[in-house]
């Protein structure tokens, strides 16, 4: 459990300044995302970052129990799969991805779930 701790260490904090950040600053994301959707190719070093952020997770802490270190593993097989499917998907997929993370709701929803992951993350690594 110790690796849990120290990953939520680090992603808690990171998640709620990047939820934080999406909320406040909702129309410049939206100007990254139209950014990325002319040209995604400009992803792929995000995408090889997740990759092999989400392999460290996976092989730091892979554990399904049901508590709330679950989290910890979810987000380490979420950033991998997110980049699997980024490497193996048309460029049609990715364009309607994309196109569907310019929607305001969208971006609202990530930011809530950013700020409550990493809430979740940093009161559980850092008070608990």
């Amino acid at each position: 459990m110790q690796n849990a701790i120290t990953l939520a260490h680090v992603m808690g904090p990171v998640y709620l300044l990047i939820g934080l950040s999406v909320l406040v600053y909702l129309k410049s994301w939206h100007k990254v995302i139209e950014k990325y959707e002319n040209d995604h190719l400009a992803l792929l070093p995000f995408m090889l970052m997740y990759a092999i952020l989400g392999a460290i997770v996976i092989n730091t802490y892979n554990v399904w129990a049901w508590n709330v270190w679950l989290l910890v593993t979810l987000t380490g097989w979420a950033l991998a799969v997110k980049s699997v499917f980024y490497f193996l998907m048309p460029e049609s997929v990715i364009r309607t991805t994309l196109a569907l993370k310019k929607k305001r709701w969208v971006l609202i929803l990530a930011g809530v779930m950013g700020l409550v992951l990493g809430g979740v993350l940093t009161y559980y690594s850092y008070i608990v």
